[in-house]
């Protein structure tokens, strides 16, 4: 069977079968040490018109999201490239000085790799971080009876890429598929005021809420109209023609985080967030049973799996 008839989590499965995290751990006394890796290719993550600074500073800030899936402090990168030799030096100086400046926003840094002559464009990361063991926050960590929350808004980037690709204001399409943030200070406050299960919301909430039923047993009651939804998602479904439902809920790239909290610390939480400023939304609460989506006041079975590596496009 061909790649593209099973997409990148059945590819994943096959490769390894137990479900994992957003990082790998090693323990180191009372902390674990988390290890991730990521890849950016031209074709498939950059699109035309993009800065080289701008795509240097995504590709970090995809990488440091993985670190703040797990609640993570990021200590630094090995950034490895495989680049056409007719690649002007100042274009790739400046994707790496966009790695760089956003490495060190979080007090991390450029630790060292490899540069390889290649046919295109290619980029792989290896992230290192730290963090204390009792504040490590795995997808496993997921049961039923918990609240749901995302951090911030969602569908910023796919009404960007919207834009992007029917021609429509291109140069803010652009920034808001590449100008994201990843949530690592945001994670670790969520994680010390009492958050269970946590990860990076990369794919978009449809393929979070199906990997996370499917891996680990424990479904989503979700109420769509709680989702915190970006000033761009109406503009995006009105020059597209695609559902607001399927911006918000099959896109992906906004690299928000996705938790759960305990119901009986809910409240101390919410007060906590309040407190640290961070913009947090509860959309639903977690059950024993199928994925499933409040639409104006019925229930209906979410059975969209959003965004896939190796499969078309979700809109």
């Amino acid at each position: 069977m061909k790649l593209s008839e099973l997409g990148e989590r059945l590819i994943i499965k096959e490769l390894e079968p137990e479900p994992g995290d957003d990082c790998s751990l090693i323990e180191s006394g009372n902390s674990y040490y988390l290890i991730s890796s990521d890849l950016i290719t031209r074709k498939t993550h950059i699109p035309d018109g993009a800065s080289y600074d701008l795509a240097g500073k995504f590709f970090a800030t995809i990488n440091l999201s993985d670190i703040a899936a797990m609640a993570g402090r990021p200590i630094g990168i090995m950034v490895s490239y495989s680049v056409n030799p007719d690649l002007d030096i100042r274009d790739l100086k400046a994707f790496h000085d966009g790695i760089k400046k956003q490495m060190n926003r979080f007090n991390a840094k450029i630790l060292g790799g490899d540069t390889k002559e290649g046919e295109d464009f290619t980029v792989s990361g290896t992230i290192i971080g730290i963090q204390e063991r009792s504040l490590v926050r795995r997808r496993s960590d997921i049961k039923p009876g918990q609240k749901v929350y995302v951090t911030n808004d969602i569908g910023r980037s796919s009404s960007g890429f919207l834009f992007y690709k029917n021609n429509y204001k291109r140069d803010l399409g652009i920034s808001l598929m590449m100008n994201v943030e990843p949530r690592i200070n945001e994670a670790i406050k969520i994680s010390q005021s009492g958050a269970m299960f946590m990860m990076d919301l990369s794919d978009g909430l449809a393929a979070s809420f199906y990997q996370i039923r499917n891996d680990y047993k424990t479904g989503f009651k979700i109420y769509y109209e709680r989702i915190p939804k970006s000033m761009y998602v109406k503009e995006a479904s009105k020059i597209s023609g695609v559902d607001e439902k399927e911006i918000i809920l099959s896109g992906g790239g906004d690299y928000e985080l996705l938790f759960s909290v305990p119901y009986d610390t809910s409240e101390a939480f919410e007060r906590s967030m309040s407190l640290n400023n961070i913009n947090v939304s509860c959309i639903g609460e977690t059950y024993d049973g199928a994925n499933i989506i409040n639409m104006d006041g019925s229930w209906e079975e979410l059975r969209s799996h959003g965004y896939e590596h190796f499969l078309k496009e979700p809109f």
